[in-house]
């Protein structure tokens, strides 16, 4: 029986270790991809005794070259681990440099405090020591609970397995990449998916139609995600596990995908729109909320199917993923300048069409502003209002009554949906609105702008001058 075990237990290690030198191998491609200087492996060890945790951390393949080490800030007790001569001979005297030298393995030793012991749900991010220009391409962790408290460990890292001992629980993960945080809860939730991408942990059997949908979906992340069916208690936003608390298929679906993206883009939970915007378009399948898709089908309706290719592979190999890179992508594609997802971002729940500006800089009065945005809309040229009349002298307040516009000479009234306005107490007829609200911006169009505010415009190749007519 013992042979058996053994044997068993061996071959659980040898087919874990083969499934992770295949995960290791694309992770390894996609640091390349970053430009990472080097790469290099680390094995940690972990004893979480009441107060505080004592880690060891080691690394391998490390470059011959001087490597800046970066520690965490909540670290105390920062030393050399001397279990060999050599183990840490290019740690320099003030430990924020291994020098350079032959060795390529060397290890260290410091404590990461728990002021309240550990907390059920307790969350510790960054808490690992990082080379500088370097990537982690492969990481094993070794933690060892010496209260013996019981519950599971979670950081995202395939679990190789776990036991119980008379004097110390033991917990071991191996996987590809750098481990961001670490996890504990009291509740032990049983494995009840793994596969390359994803391990998930739920109290109770997955149903078939959502372990379909795990092998189905195409998941471009290289790490490892740890999935915890159940409530999210302390709003927990890390990198590589995630929370599902509804457990129908579509909710499954996108919290998986987005989690995924989130992931290989290093997007926070904050930054939910453009991870649901950009898993559309990646996927090329509708995913988030309704101004999400919404997003998504605006600017994939108006792309040429060459142009969808473009943009999806640009977004595919860009790194840096914000709201204004989207934009300058979209506009090199097309050749017209957007703001589109710039203000569709900061108009909240509100949409903002997919509408064009021009490029060049605005200058009111001789002086330049940046925030002065001019839009083209069905053959209309469109002035941000509030920046240029403020610059102007004028106050703007927006009544139930309408929208007043004064300065110390000239008092302006535009009634809601009213064909006139008033200036100075006289009522005059206007046969088309003056001003226009896009994605809760005010926007006045360009004759109307001229006109009743007596101004001149002139437009040059590489910029446009507005200035207060004579008149005035």
């Amino acid at each position: 029986m013992k042979f058996v075990l053994s044997f068993l237990s061996l071959f659980l290690i040898v087919t874990n270790s083969v499934l992770l030198l295949f995960q290791y191998d694309a992770y390894s491609s996609g640091l390349e991809e970053e430009g990472q200087v080097f790469f290099y492996e680390q094995e940690v060890e972990m004893k979480v005794k009441k107060d505080k945790i004592v880690i060891k951390q080691h690394f391998n393949d490390m470059p011959k070259e001087e490597v800046t080490v970066s520690w965490p800030i909540i670290s105390e007790n920062r030393n050399c681990d001397l279990d060999t001569s050599e183990s840490c001979n290019r740690l320099a005297e003030d430990m924020m440099t291994f020098k350079a030298g032959e060795n390529s393995k060397q290890s260290i030793s410091f404590e990461i405090p728990l002021v309240d012991g550990l907390i059920d749900g307790q969350l510790i991010q960054n808490f690992l020591v990082k080379l500088e220009t370097g990537g982690v391409s492969l990481t094993t962790l070794h933690i060892t609970d010496e209260v013996k408290r019981g519950g599971m460990w979670v950081t995202g890292l395939p679990l190789i397995g776990k036991t119980s001992l008379e004097l110390i629980d033991y917990t071991l993960s191996l996987g590809a990449g750098d481990v961001q945080e670490l996890y504990w809860q009291q509740e032990v939730l049983p494995i009840q998916y793994e596969d390359d991408y994803f391990t998930i942990y739920a109290s109770n059997t997955l149903p078939d139609e959502v372990t379909n949908l795990l092998g189905e979906l195409n998941f471009t992340n290289n790490e490892h995600l740890a999935i915890l069916f159940g409530t999210n208690k302390h709003n927990i936003d890390a990198s590589r596990i995630a929370f599902i608390q509804h457990e129908d298929i579509a909710s499954i679906q996108q919290e998986l995908i987005t989690k995924n993206i989130q992931a290989k883009y290093g997007l926070s939970q904050d930054e939910q729109m453009i991870t649901e915007v950009l898993s559309s378009f990646l996927l090329d399948i509708p995913v988030g909320s309704e101004k999400s898709i919404w997003m998504y089908e605006t600017v994939n309706n108006y792309l040429t199917s060459e142009q969808r290719v473009e943009f999806q592979t640009a977004l595919l190999n860009n790194k840096q993923t914000t709201a204004a890179k989207f934009d300058k992508i979209l506009t090199d594609i097309i050749d017209l300048k957007t703001s589109f997802f710039v203000l569709n971002e900061q108009a909240g729940a509100e949409n903002f069409p997919l509408l064009f500006e021009d490029y060049r800089p605005v200058y009111i009065n001789e002086q330049q502003h940046e925030e002065m945005k001019v839009l083209f809309k069905n053959g209309k040229v469109l002035y941000a209002a509030e920046p240029l009349l403020t610059t102007l002298g004028y106050t703007l307040n927006d009544t139930d009554k309408g929208l007043y516009v004064q300065n110390a000479t000239r008092a302006f009234r535009f009634p809601i949906q009213e064909p006139f306005y008033v200036l100075n107490e006289k009522r005059y007829d206007a046969l088309s609105e003056p001003f226009e609200v896009i994605g809760s911006q005010l926007y006045i169009e360009e004759a109307w702008m001229i006109r009743l505010f007596l101004l001149n415009i002139e437009k040059q190749d590489n910029r446009i001058n507005i200035t207060q007519s004579s008149l005035f």
